[in-house]
């Protein structure tokens, strides 16, 4: 019998929301988060990011607390210190913090900028579609 570590990864909002809201190939990536095929990281960034989504958009309240509690529960929650300073947009520089002290073994996003950048430390920045290859 071999013991199976699950691999440590950041979904970046935009990841986290299209996968709640949408589906798509980021919906695929939530379902495998639900059946326990990663470990999961967010930061209270990721976490007031996509509730200032959530209610920016009018997701009706009920709906919003139950997604909210999910992804306040479920993952490790990390609270990393502010060091990364690489982007040019603040709040990529907050997500690469959070695969930095969380050691996250990939990043799934969408972003241009962070997909450009292919590996922070030890993490991969991927898409959500080459996620679902692993």
């Amino acid at each position: 019998m071999s013991l199976s570590i699950k691999p440590r990864v950041v979904l970046d909002t935009n990841v986290l929301v299209s996968g709640i809201l949408w589906g798509g190939k980021p919906g695929l990536v939530i379902k495998h988060f639900r059946q326990n095929k990663f470990v999961l990281l967010v930061s209270p960034f990721v976490l007031a990011e996509l509730t200032n989504f959530l209610e920016e958009h009018r997701i009706e309240r009920r709906q919003r607390q139950i997604i909210l509690d999910e992804f306040e529960t479920r993952p490790i929650k990390i609270i990393p210190p502010e060091q990364v300073n690489l982007c040019r947009d603040a709040k990529d520089n907050q997500v690469l913090d959070l695969c930095s002290f969380g050691e996250a073994d990939y990043l799934v996003t969408g972003d241009k900028d962070l997909l450009a950048l292919k590996k922070f430390g030890k993490t991969k920045i991927i898409t959500p579609k080459e996620f679902l290859l692993w």
